[in-house]
């Protein structure tokens, strides 16, 4: 990034972990409708900012990768596709949405409820393509049921999952809402500059969702990550998408053929034009691309095969459940 993250990487194992809590939730539906089982991966993503205190998780590995692409490939053969189902047309998938705010037990540290149509207008916005004239349409519109409110200073400032899991583990058991076809996204106060993460398919529902940072949101103190985009990067994990410089130069590299090979070096941090660390492989590196590390104001866009690939996922895991 122009302003350095440190690494997306995979937490492994997170997501099979039981854990319960009791909670003070309050429901609030005030902006409802403001925007229009097995642990088969076990995995999250995590995005850090610069000068974060913990140590990068460990990276999905290639096998890793390589292990989770053959289950949906698996899977979509067991339904009757060769290859891919055909994508899903533009805008034909509503998610709902539910949005649990954790603050302080004083009940301060709340976003704004504008932050919050903001940051469903940004996703919206991002997974229609209307961000910039190369961004592909994908099939999701986020669709607000409900915000509520839990005051709890211990789950508001959230541990960093791979050293602590407990808050994850409590919060979601305490507040999660729906099945897989929903999103769950719990805001707090992340700590050790984390600014979010989200689990992959194929988890336990329980723990299935997005953690993202209060500030990180449209009107945050973030900056340069305060325009809504580490939900709009996140949910493309929960969709099943992986890095842009998944496995490097190296092919297959993130299994979407219309995204450049970008090497998984320092320059994922980059938002440099001309920039191609891959030259033996077409195009310069996707540094505008949602699923890259560059920074709020330059990522702008998912690619035609991105769309295609939530798609699929959307179909294996999360259609039908």
């Amino acid at each position: 990034m122009r302003t350095n993250l440190l690494a997306g990487a995979a937490i492994v194992g997170l997501l099979c972990a039981g854990g319960a809590s009791t909670s003070s939730a309050v429901s609030s539906g005030s902006l409802t409708g403001a925007t229009g089982g097995s642990c088969a991966t076990d995995a999250s993503s995590a995005r850090l900012a610069k000068g974060a205190t913990v140590q990068d998780p460990n990276s999905v590995s290639e096998a890793q990768a390589a292990s989770m692409d053959t289950q949906l490939r698996t899977k979509l053969g067991r339904m009757g596709f060769s290859a891919h189902p055909s994508t899903l047309r533009a805008g034909s998938v509503h998610v709902k949405t539910f949005i649990h705010v954790i603050t302080e037990d004083d009940g301060t540290g709340a976003p704004t409820p504008s932050m919050l149509v903001r940051q469903m207008n940004a996703l919206n916005k991002a997974y229609a393509g209307e961000t910039n004239r190369h961004a592909a349409a994908t099939p999701f519109v986020f669709d607000l049921r409900s915000v509520d409110y839990t005051a709890n200073s211990d789950w508001y400032d959230w541990s960093y999952p791979a050293t602590d899991p407990t808050d994850d583990r409590e919060a979601k058991a305490a507040l999660h809402k729906g099945t897989y076809r929903d999103l769950n996204i719990y805001i707090a106060n992340l700590g050790d500059g984390l600014l979010g993460y989200a689990t992959f398919p194929g988890g336990k529902l329980v723990r299935d969702g997005l953690v993202m940072l209060n500030e990180s949101m449209p009107g945050g103190t973030a900056s340069p990550y305060n325009k809504g985009d580490t939900a709009t990067h996140e949910i493309g994990h929960w969709l099943g998408l992986f890095h842009t410089f998944q496995n490097g130069c190296d092919s297959p590299g993130d299994r979407v053929t219309d995204t450049p090979s970008q090497d998984d070096g320092d320059n994922i941090f980059n938002c440099m034009e001309s920039e191609d660390t891959c030259p033996d492989k077409p195009g310069l590196d996707p540094i505008h691309n949602f699923m890259n590390y560059s920074d709020d104001l330059c990522m702008d866009r998912f690619t035609a095969g991105q769309a295609q690939r939530m798609s699929d996922t959307w179909v294996v895991y999360r259609k039908g459940q």
